[in-house]
């Protein structure tokens, strides 16, 4: 979750991140209206829309 906070606060990149452990932490964090649930969808976000953005440049 450390790294997490990290990513949202800009200290690491979202590449940095690795997709699979966020799928992983959000099959064992699905209370909608725990800290950590808000935490790995606001990830989530970061981390697809960076991968987006990237696609978006090869289109």
């Amino acid at each position: 979750m450390q790294n997490l906070q990290a990513l949202i606060q800009g200290k690491i990149s979202p590449q940095s991140i690795n997709i699979d452990e966020l799928v992983e932490m959000a099959k064992k964090h699905q209370q909608e209206n725990s800290a950590e649930y808000k935490l790995i969808e606001m990830a989530v976000n970061i981390v697809l829309a960076k991968h987006l953005e990237k696609a978006q440049k090869f289109i």
